[in-house]
């Protein structure tokens, strides 16, 4: 009776179906095993191409885009001569043709102006009287330099019309150095006097600079009063017209230089 019950609660057919749904699951997990274990060589080597042989590739190409890229840059500069597309364009720039090496600008000397001044020295005597008064006349010649300080130059300061092909440079007005007076360009006179005025004028250095600098601000007045720094102007445009002209016919055949004053 026991065995029977026995019996009816085992079932043969359903074990055996999950002793082969058991064993298909085996199987199909060695088989997922095995071809993970196929495909791990084939993994690496991708993995090593990406990591090592990819970007030489992309640097190769890179390489290859910038040698075919054609794109011209030709609008960049003032004016274009040129442009024969892949085979390269000529071009001009006057910026750097005007400026150049910022160390070799300077002032420019656009004129000199020679002027002059005699001084009297008088020596009194005794009690002021004429008979111990003595004179003596000193003559100062020097040279006014007037210059542009082409240091002071900005890209700001050059102006381009394409159109017109013609480049403006905009200067600063000229400037008056101080009066040189050399010292073998001063003149002393013979001493003449009174009946009793004997010997020679003597001035100590502080006198000598003191008359002196008497001179110079009379030659400053002389200046002024002729309008010699409006002529230094008119050959302030003239002198650095002629100093840049050549430079920009030699970038520019048609182009022409304006100087005028900022």
């Amino acid at each position: 009776m026991t065995e029977k019950k026995e019996n009816q609660n085992f079932n043969e057919e359903e074990f055996l179906k999950k002793v082969e749904h058991a064993a298909a699951k085996g199987t199909g997990r060695n088989h997922i095993t095995q071809f993970i274990l196929a495909c791990l060589p084939v993994l690496l080597a991708i993995a090593l191409y990406a990591y090592y042989v990819l970007p030489k590739i992309n640097a190769v190409n890179a390489g290859f885009e910038q040698l075919v890229h054609f794109e011209s840059d030709a609008d960049t500069h003032d004016t274009v001569l040129e442009d024969d597309s892949i085979f390269g364009y000529k071009a001009a720039d006057f910026e750097d043709a005007i400026l150049g090496d910022g160390s070799k600008l300077k002032k420019l000397e656009v004129y000199t102006q020679e002027v002059s001044d005699v001084s009297t020295i008088t020596d009194t005597g005794f009690a002021n009287w004429s008979i111990f008064t003595k004179t003596k006349l000193i003559t100062y010649n020097g040279t006014a330099v007037y210059t542009v300080d082409l240091s002071t130059l900005k890209k700001s300061d050059i102006q381009f019309n394409e159109e017109e092909k013609t480049i403006t440079l905009k200067i600063p007005h000229a400037q008056q150095e101080e009066i040189n007076i050399p010292e073998d360009q001063i003149q002393f006179g013979d001493t003449s006097g009174g009946l009793l005025a004997f010997g020679e004028i003597k001035l100590t250095p502080e006198q000598s600079a003191q008359v002196q600098a008497g001179a110079r601000e009379k030659m400053q007045a002389k200046l002024d009063e002729d309008h010699v720094l409006e002529t230094a102007d008119r050959f302030a445009i003239l002198s650095v017209w002629e100093l840049y002209s050549p430079i920009i016919k030699d970038v520019g055949k048609d182009c022409s230089l304006q100087v005028e004053f900022r």
